[in-house]
This record gives structure tokens, sequence and C-alpha cells, in this order.
């Protein structure tokens, strides 16, 4: 069945949405049709190679969508420059919203996203994000600053009540959180997109920082709400186990793009003792895990640690290239 959601929306905004498909095409259709009261110019789907999925049911369903298929599976961040690109040289959008797959907007979200660009010094806005638990909202994101000890951002009252005092706050952060966030097409132009060093995970981070040290503030919209599933295309066992725990099969893969990752954030963005700083947090942060690993015999979480930091040095001093 083919839905046309043109009849239903007044006057456009200028605002393209990106989303990226690995075998999340379901999860992209129930999006959409949170979207039908929305108004926005364009939808783009980035599909990165999904192996068990249809991208094409996306389009059989929403014929106005743009698929562009990948070759290979490029990552977060690559899928998301693609459906950028793409916007820039298709379109005159002054605004691009990238979102999640496994994710419903709750109504007026992008006119209040639209809205928070009040300024010109206004480079993105990032709205409240929630998951459903045990009946009640819990907050997922709600603005988030940079933890150089972590070498990874932290967002205040995350997994607590969505309506606490921090969570409706509307404030300039230091974070915006990969899962939802609307950017001006200028900025993106100006300070270019993310990462392709980064495969999956902080690539937000560095992206954050990055608008930042351009000039640009980030604005946390509370009143504009999205609800977030959450492990979109990782699955639910890797949320059941826990990224970093002993039990999970795919462990190798979290610590590589966390150890290379967090690395290059910080040693991109952070002064000498900040740099001093994460180091300490990441020895601590292996000891703390190390039980875990040693208990499972889980080798090759070292061996991926290793990995990563080695392919952070390699990207950092020797190529620069992923």
């Amino acid at each position: 069945m083919m839905t046309d959601f043109s009849s239903k929306k007044k006057l456009d905004l200028s605002v393209a949405i990106v989303f990226v498909n690995y075998n999340t095409s379901d999860q992209i259709i129930s999006c959409i049709y949170s979207l039908r009261e929305e108004r926005y110019s364009k939808i783009i789907v980035v599909d990165n190679a999904s192996p068990d999925d249809c991208p094409e049911c996306i389009v059989e369903e929403f014929p106005d969508v743009v698929l562009i298929k990948s070759e290979k599976n490029l990552g977060f961040g690559e899928g998301c420059n693609i459906g950028k690109d793409w916007v820039i040289v298709n379109t005159d959008c002054e605004y691009i919203f990238f979102l999640n797959p496994d994710t419903l907007v709750e109504p007026g979200l992008l006119q209040l996203l639209h809205d928070g660009f009040f300024s010109p010094e206004v480079g993105l806005v990032t709205p409240r994000i929630t998951m459903m638990g045990d009946g009640l909202d819990i907050l997922w994101y709600g603005g988030g600053y940079m933890n150089w000890l972590t070498g990874s951002a932290r967002v205040p009252g995350c997994g607590l009540s969505a309506v606490s005092k921090i969570a409706l706050e509307d404030r300039f952060v230091e974070f915006a959180s990969g899962c939802a966030f609307m950017i001006r097409r200028s900025v993106l132009e100006e300070c270019g997109g993310f990462d392709p060093r980064y495969f999956m995970y902080e690539e937000d981070v560095e992206l954050s920082l990055r608008v930042i040290s351009y000039g640009y503030k980030i604005y946390y919209m509370p009143k504009a709400v999205v609800r977030h599933l959450a492990q979109g295309s990782q699955g639910k066992e890797v949320e059941a186990v826990g990224m970093f725990k002993g039990r999970n099969p795919k462990l190798p893969f979290f610590v590589y793009q966390t150890a290379k990752n967090r690395f290059l954030t910080v040693f991109t963005h952070g002064t000498v003792l900040k740099k001093g700083l994460f180091l300490i947090g990441f020895m601590l942060w292996v000891f703390r895990n190390s039980f875990e690993w040693v208990r499972y015999k889980r080798l090759d979480a070292y061996n991926a640690l290793f990995l990563g930091i080695k392919d952070f040095v390699k990207y950092t001093y020797v190529s620069g290239k992923k």
C-alpha cells in the first residue's frame, strides 16, 4: 500500500530528514508514519548494505522517499554523510534532521526544533529523547556535556524520570545525541559532517565538539520529544546483556569502537591536561572491566582494545584516513 502524506501538510518547513538503515526498514516505516502530521521537504533513507532487510519496502510504502543504497556498510556517520551530501546537492533545504530508525516523534517536533534556531549563533538544536520503562517515561537524553575523564559525553538524569527538572530545562549544551538532532545546512557546509574515522559510536560527541569549536551553540529544546526504542541495529540481546559484559558475543566490536573513537575524540579536541585526565580514566575503565573479561576468558576483548588504540594512532599520526 502506498501512502501519501502530501495532502495533509501545510506549507513545508525547509527541512530534510535523513535516516540510516541497517536491517531496520520496519522501524523506519513506523517512524515515518509518526511524522505524518509534520511539515518537511524531503525524507532520505541511506541503506548501509542491509543483508537481511528490504529497504525497497520503504519506497513502496512511501513513494516520495529518496532511497540511496550503499554497496557496503560504511557505518552510521558515513551513512549520514551520504544523506547530507544528497540534500546539499539536490535541494535548497536550510536544515537537516538526522533521526534514528528506532524512534517515534511526538506531534509538532519539527516546528519546535525549527523554532530553536532563534539566533544565528545556534547551529544545532536537539530534542528531549525518552524511553518507555515500567509504564513511566524514562529519560534517554536531556542535554549533555563532555566528560574528559571518560572521553565521552555524560547525560544528567539519564535513566530517571523524563519530566525531572533537568530534563525540562531548555538550555545550551555541549553534546547532541546522534539519535535525533536538527542542524543548519550552512553549519554542515562550514564544519563538515561526521568524521569518517568513526564507524559507529562517539561520532556525535566529536561532531558536537567540532560545531562548538567553530563558534556555534547547541540548544536543547525539551518541548520537542522523540521516543527511542534503543539498540535498533544491534539487537535486544546486546541491550539485555550489556555492551562490555563478558557474556556479550559482540564484545570485541564494542571494545574496539569505544577505544579507538574515544582516543580520537580526546586527542582531536582536548588540551594536554584533558588528554592526561582521559588516560587516567581510560586505564581505570580497562581495570574495572577486566574482572568481567577475565572471568569469562575474553582475551578477544584485549585484542580488540589494542587494535583500537593501534588504529587510533594510524588514523591520527600516520594515514589520517579510515
